[in-house]
């Protein structure tokens, strides 16, 4: 055989061993006998003749990069991937901790409860008799104003005010302050016990 079919031939070993790198843990070796195969075939390459050099070179030049770009793109599928490289998280739920204090929140969705100080827009609410950090969801809350829990972000709950009649109801049985519009007495006297309708 003459040169250039070596030269060729070193060069088609090389993207095998390139290849082979990624799949076969070698500890780098194949990566070196990958380098030393391409630089055996621009060798001979060039020693069989000025274009033949030049040919060798330019496949390099270009298969190489695609080679290791095709190679990164498929390797995390592989078996030998998928051991060495931690997967992707699917959603930001998989990278939280797994720990009783934050599972424990997602129980609260939907819980009511009051704020204990003015929110813009974090501060502390109250939810049977304890108290959670929060954030509100976009919008001030008065101090001592029902809430409802509407979701958990790192590790703090996510609240908004809680406008439903089982809010205006508890108002009502704690007697606390009766908004502007029911204190109008035009209409009527004020019926002050109703029944919670929501009631256990």
């Amino acid at each position: 055989m003459d040169l250039a079919t070596w030269a060729f031939l070193l060069l088609l070993l090389g993207l095998v061993l390139l290849v082979l790198e990624f799949f076969i843990p070698s500890g780098g070796a194949l990566a070196v006998m990958c380098a030393l195969s391409f630089l055996g075939a621009i060798i001979l390459g060039f020693a069989a003749g000025r274009w033949t050099g030049v040919s060798i070179l330019l496949i390099i030049s270009f298969v190489v990069p695609a080679a290791l770009a095709s190679a990164i793109r498929w390797w995390p599928d592989t078996p030998i991937g998928r051991l060495i490289l931690i997967p992707r998280p699917k959603s930001a739920d998989d990278v939280l901790p797994q720990t009783l204090a934050y599972r424990g929140l997602k129980e609260l969705v939907g819980r009511r409860g009051q704020a204990k100080g003015l929110m813009l827009p974090s501060g502390l609410v109250l939810i049977d008799g304890k108290s959670y950090d929060a954030v509100s969801d976009g919008m001030a809350i008065e101090s001592g104003q029902p809430i409802v829990v509407v979701n958990v972000s790192t590790q703090r709950l996510v609240v908004r005010p809680d406008t439903t009649i089982a809010a205006e109801l508890a108002d009502a049985e704690r007697g606390e302050a009766i908004p502007a519009a029911a204190e109008d007495n035009s209409a009527g006297p004020l019926v002050t016990d109703i029944q919670d309708p929501f009631a256990e």
